[in-house]
């Protein structure tokens, strides 16, 4: 099970990037054992987890821009 404080996937799949929540479900999941952010709906489907190198979930409630996001995805990283 996810322990620490950071966070190791984001969820930047278009449809989940709005800026207007329309749910008030959970914002945090597990995703390979690991804390998993989705800022619209993280109990839901559609997602498009980006693997990070870990960030604060205080970072990601501030308001990342879209592309930062994206940025924050780890390249290419054998597990």
């Amino acid at each position: 099970m996810a322990k620490g404080g950071l966070i190791h996937y984001v969820c930047i799949a278009d449809a989940h990037m709005s800026s207007v929540r329309t749910s008030s479900s959970d914002t945090l999941t597990v995703v390979s054992g690991r804390w998993a952010f989705c800022a619209f709906d993280a109990k839901g489907e559609g997602h498009d987890w980006r693997e990070t190198e870990g960030v604060t979930i205080e970072a990601l409630r501030s308001g990342f821009p879209k592309g930062r996001l994206a940025q924050l995805a780890a390249e290419d990283r054998s597990r």
